[in-house]
């Protein structure tokens, strides 16, 4: 949900290989069980790019009547192409906005999902009290993320560093350096503590906090490794193709030497009730 530039923004950069791993259905629709159905009029899809989630949403009401409309938002013009492009429901349309100011776009929600993108925003507890003034009282919000403290699966944590090492020497060898200064601002990792806290401070009630662990193959780790958000905040300033050369490169030296085909992963599922 931050700015896209046109490199970020660019097919071979994007989120949506990573999205069709089984994995990523399965913890998006595990929370959007908890929080889509029946008497939910407007669903907003925050963060909806090119409409994974959107199609998910659209699934899980099929039969509903009268059916909820879905309003997609997200600031990425070419997103929004694809969504309109794939999603022909009459019952969904699609914004172009940013969390930031998402009352100026939606005057009022009964549920608010933003699935995979709450991690990017600089300023999470302004987003998530500008969500709260969308939502009508009993409305809910659900966020999901494996962008957090706590991510990492215990005993896991050596092979997330080692990637990012052996990238790193890649570039190297290329005689790229990377100034690495720990994550990047739109990158801020909160913990689940904190992610409750900041729900409290804008009048939503946590009533859910869980987390799901996923086995992440080595294609998955292939495709996140090539979306251009995960390149800057992993090797920042590193041009994108050079970046996700090195990050392949990187995570193949570190699976032979650690003789493993899967990483374990924590996703924090996160619903709360606005008060």
């Amino acid at each position: 949900m931050t700015a896209i530039t046109p490199a970020a923004d660019d097919d071979r950069f994007s989120f949506t290989p990573f999205t069709r791993h089984p994995f990523f259905g399965y913890v998006n629709r595990w929370i959007l069980e908890r929080v889509i159905c029946p008497g939910r009029e407007v669903i907003v899809d925050l963060g909806c790019g090119p409409g994974a989630i959107t199609e998910l949403i659209l699934e899980r009401v099929r039969d509903q009547q009268p059916p909820p409309h879905v309003i997609g938002v997200d600031p990425s013009p070419s997103a929004l192409a694809k969504a309109r492009a794939a999603i022909s429901s009459k019952f969904a349309e699609f914004v172009q906005g940013s969390a930031e100011w998402l009352s100026k776009l939606v005057k009022s929600a009964d549920a608010v999902v933003f699935l995979n993108a709450i991690h990017l925003m600089p300023d999470k507890e302004q987003v998530l009290k500008e969500i709260r003034r969308v939502l009508k009282p009993g409305g809910l919000l659900a966020f999901n993320s494996t962008f957090f403290n706590g991510a990492y699966v215990e005993g896991t944590s050596g092979f997330w560093r080692r990637w990012i090492v052996r990238s790193v020497q890649t570039l190297r060898e290329k005689g790229i350096e990377v100034k690495h200064s720990g994550h990047a601002a739109a990158m801020e990792w909160f913990s689940a503590d904190q992610y409750k806290a900041a729900c409290t401070a804008a009048r939503l009630r946590p009533t859910t906090v869980e987390l799901l662990r996923v086995d992440m193959t080595r294609q998955a780790l292939i495709d996140i490794g090539r979306f251009s958000l995960f390149i800057e905040g992993a090797l920042p300033g590193v041009p994108l193709e050079e970046g996700a050369q090195a990050l392949e490169v990187g995570l193949e030296r570190t699976m032979e030497e650690l003789k493993v085909e899967s990483v374990p992963r924590h996703w924090l599922e996160v619903v709360a009730e606005a008060v």
